[in-house]
């Protein structure tokens, strides 16, 4: 990564400031602040090491459709008696693997805990795992076609919910 005098600049009294408003944590501030200003190059991928690359505005559209999908099938299966549904193993929201989709995974963690939308897929656990240790987002893309395709009803029958957890 290159920065350029003025980055470089900005990001030192940055650091400073930091080094003033979290004495306990002065020390690690100034070692970066050290580095750039030293124009260490290596280590400036070091200061950014903790930020994630993130998700794009579609990326984070499709969690937000499948939390949606998921909130009809389980306000739906709520009023609903048929044994397959209930007893079909993709009825709860599994989240997304952990190793795969670890940003799908982080996100999701920050909807449903953080700003705790969502709360119903909580499941009554104050913080949900949102872990599937396998990787979902295909499964999902492949419900959220059949739901997208039945009109993304807000009520689904029986035989709706199934049509919606086989697509997986």
């Amino acid at each position: 990564m290159k920065l350029d005098k003025k980055e470089r600049l900005a990001l030192v009294n940055q650091f400073l400031i930091l080094e003033k408003l979290y004495p306990n944590d002065a020390e690690y501030y100034a070692q970066h602040r050290q580095a750039i200003v030293e124009g260490y190059e290596l280590h400036y991928d070091w200061i950014y090491g903790d930020l994630w690359e993130g998700l794009s505005k579609d990326e984070c559209r499709k969690v937000l459709d499948i939390l949606d999908m998921y909130r009809v099938i389980h306000f739906s299966s709520l009023k609903c008696n048929d044994t397959q549904v209930q007893d079909h193993s993709w009825l709860k929201f599994a989240g997304f693997d952990g190793n795969e989709e670890s940003s799908y995974m982080a996100y999701c963690r920050y909807l449903i805990v953080d700003i705790e939308r969502f709360n119903e897929l909580k499941y009554g656990l104050e913080i949900p795992d949102l872990n599937s240790h396998m990787p979902t987002i295909e499964k999902y893309q492949a419900m959220l076609d059949v739901w997208k395709g039945l009109g993304k009803p807000h009520t689904l029958s029986a035989d709706k919910i199934l049509s919606i957890l086989e697509a997986r």
